[in-house]
């Protein structure tokens, strides 16, 4: 997988996990994450980890070869039509726009991924680090005191 690819995987999961950590006080263990990519996997697994060690879920999928991110059908494929083909990618972590789409449309279910829903339109002035910002600020005051931030 590319530099680049990579990079924005990790950096989807971790808008992912900020996400996750804000909008439930007692997820502080559960993170999202890239799982290992071998050289002949078409598609990489972000999973949902609940810090036991026994892993977790599929939240989705990422494509290694272009880059079209997938919402997951299991835990070894991403979800496909009647007809056995998998769906479009509605994101792409390649192309600049999309992906700037993909990290503010995003969210912990995957409902994002979802073939009918259409993402809504980007802000101009949207910035990833102000949206975790603001995402670290709700979640302060929330709980009161800022717990297991992935920044820290």
């Amino acid at each position: 997988m590319e530099q680049k690819l990579q990079e924005r995987a990790e950096e989807y999961a971790r808008v992912l996990t900020e996400k996750c950590h804000a909008q439930w006080s007692h997820s502080q263990r559960e993170v999202f994450a890239v799982q290992q990519h071998s050289a002949n996997q078409k598609f990489v697994r972000i999973i949902s980890d609940h810090g036991n060690g026994q892993g977790g879920s599929v939240h989705s999928f990422i494509n290694t070869e272009t880059g079209g991110v997938h919402k997951a059908g299991g835990w070894t494929s991403p979800a496909r039509d009647r007809n056995g083909k998998v769906y479009q990618a509605k994101y792409n972590l390649l192309d600049d726009d999309s992906f700037k789409s993909l990290l503010f449309n995003c969210d912990i279910y995957g409902s994002y991924l979802y073939a009918g829903n259409k993402p809504s339109p980007v802000p101009a002035d949207f910035n990833v680090e102000k949206q975790i910002e603001g995402i670290l600020i709700a979640r302060i005051s929330r709980d009161g005191v800022e717990k297991g931030s992935i920044f820290a």
